[in-house]
């Protein structure tokens, strides 16, 4: 063979593998966890060292830490964006979230993320929260494209209990199920560990041939049982765990990220010890920033950002993503992009090889390339929200600079500064090494030639550390109940309404909140269903308007 041919066929081999490395030959797996309620600050690499997640911190410095990650305010709302790649005024469930009893849900005709990847050749599972609706079989997840759930339909449930009640209606049930039957086997475990071991159980049973789509929504870091309830497995010893926390139900709190960040680590390394996590995309974020206090307070911190759960504010919308994966071509930044929870329908569609084109006219982007190849986005504006029944709105412009809040959520009594710094001399030093020996770091350091440094990771905090924006004891009060404009780009606590100083940008910001309204879909079934009560259903949340599907027991009594 002649050298000009050998040089060619060398060259070939080398394009054929380096074609294999960056397209793998089957579709990626597809792995999301999600956190409920947790806060801006709870997550180690963020700077605060009050709870240890070095599983999650991890996977941040493995893969690409998404600074400007922006989700809905609340639970419903956030997982219509993520499932549907739209706005939620498209799909009417904008504004406060979904109440057990009421008769709201996911468009009928709208696709989302599980259907349309069930097309692609996935195999599609959820496990845990869904929260999109239930009056109807139609409604819930296995008949909306998931082939499995095991979890709960409704906006929380007990740790142990797996009871979901609702201190306004008056009703309470068991909500724990497993596809439409409820899983009353599993009553008394808890709520963290038998989520973990169901994505063990599906990852273990998966049949590699097919790519697989998997969700795990956490009941963690969201309030338990009455809305109050903290609950973990070994109370008694949580003093001890944590002296240097002065609050017994922040002490609590923090036991249950500590334990939400060890299930990612066992989900991570599960998929690593079955050979899937070198072709899988693993996705982490929280649904919306931390309720400190007001309605089912669970004292999380999203310091020092404005605002909890439920309002326009920073605190409640600006979210610590985290993404790794071996198929990226960049990892071991953090991404100052701006995206938006509807993005990931089309970046996991892209990814799996689809065309986002195909999906239609949504308001997601494809963010694919932009965080693979660490270049600049091509999403310029997000649409925060519009609640007409609240009379509030915002919207984020100017590629992530400027943001106009009209109108604020119960006349402003949410609007200042929570939650725990994290960064008193009364708490330990950051455990870099626990980092290090984390079940994450060690299978991902054991399938990629990068080690994560300490220095890095000292970088990579002191890059993400907000501190300067506001100190602890700067709580300047604002009043957005006309409207507010804030300079994100130097102002990301929203500190200063500039909107006497920018006119001409508030008018602009103000006319694209007009023009998203006209697509508006009104909020409707806001009234609690008397029908749905749990106890005409042996004491289970049910489908309650598919009468021949649910169990009725006449007169009110409750089947033993």
């Amino acid at each position: 063979m002649s050298s000009t041919k050998l040089t060619l066929l060398l060259m070939l081999t080398l394009l054929v593998k380096e074609s294999t490395l960056q397209c793998p030959l089957t579709k990626p797996n597809i792995v999301v966890i999600i956190a409920d309620d947790v806060g801006h600050n709870d997550i180690g690499l963020r700077g605060s060292n009050q709870i240890p997640t070095p599983n999650l911190d991890a996977l941040g410095y493995n893969g690409i830490i998404l600074d400007k990650f922006y989700t809905q305010a609340s639970c419903t709302p956030s997982r219509a964006a993520f499932l549907t790649g739209n706005y939620p005024i498209r799909t009417g469930l904008q504004g406060t979230p979904i109440v057990a009893g009421q008769n709201r849900s996911l468009p009928r005709g709208m696709p989302v993320m599980p259907e349309i990847f069930k097309k692609l050749g996935y195999e599609t599972h959820l496990v845990g929260k869904w929260h999109l609706g239930s009056a109807y079989r139609s409604s819930t997840p296995t008949n909306k494209g998931f082939d499995t759930h095991f979890g709960y339909w409704n906006g929380f449930l007990g740790y142990f209990d797996y009871l979901t009640d609702f201190n306004s209606t008056k009703m309470e049930g068991f909500d724990l199920h497993n596809r439409l039957e409820a899983a009353w086997s599993d009553l008394g475990k808890y709520a963290t560990s038998l989520f973990t071991d169901k994505a063990v159980e599906i990852i273990d049973n998966h049949n590699q041939s097919q790519p697989m789509f998997l969700v795990v929504s956490h009941l963690a870091g969201h309030a338990g049982r009455d809305g109050i309830e903290l609950g973990v497995p070994d109370a008694a010893s949580i003093k001890t765990k944590y002296p240097y926390i002065s609050d017994p139900r922040r002490r609590l709190y923090a036991e249950i990220v500590n334990l939400l960040d060890k299930s990612v680590g066992t989900i991570v390394k599960r998929l690593a010890q079955r050979n899937m996590l070198e072709n899988s995309i693993v996705l982490f974020f929280s649904d919306n920033g931390a309720p400190t206090l007001g309605p089912y307070a669970n004292t999380g911190s999203n310091w020092p950002l404005r605002g909890i759960k439920l309002t326009n504010f920073e605190g409640a919308i600006r979210g610590t993503g985290l993404i790794y994966s071996p198929l990226l071509d960049r990892t071991g930044y953090v991404s100052k992009e701006l995206i938006h929870i509807s993005d990931w329908l089309p970046t996991f569609y892209a990814a799996a090889g689809g065309d986002p084109s195909d999906l239609g006219g949504i308001d997601g982007i494809n963010q694919w390339e932009a965080l693979s190849k660490n270049r600049p986005t091509k999403r310029t504006e997000i649409l925060v929200d519009i609640d007409e029944i609240n009379n509030m709105g915002a919207v984020i412009a100017h590629n992530g600079r400027y943001k106009l809040v009209t109108g604020v959520f119960e006349k402003g009594k949410f609007d200042g500064y929570y939650g725990d710094s994290g960064r008193s001399d009364k708490v330990p030093p950051y455990d870099i090494d626990a980092v290090l020996t984390s079940d994450v770091n060690v299978v991902i350091q054991n399938i990629t030639d990068s080690a994560v440094l300490p220095r890095r990771i000292r970088h990579v905090r002191s890059e993400l550390n907000l501190s300067w924006c506001r100190n602890e004891k700067s709580t300047p009060g604002i009043n957005c109940s006309d409207s507010c404009l804030f300079d994100l780009e130097i102002d990301p606590c929203e500190t200063t309404n500039i909107i006497k100083k920018k006119p001409a940008i508030a008018r602009r910001l103000s006319k694209r909140i007009e023009k998203f309204s006209k697509l508006l879909v009104p909020q409707a079934h806001m009234t609690i269903d008397p029908r749905a009560n749990p106890i005409y259903y042996n004491n289970t949340w049910c489908t309650w308007l598919d009468d021949s599907w649910c169990i009725k027991t006449p007169n009110n009594t409750i089947l033993e």
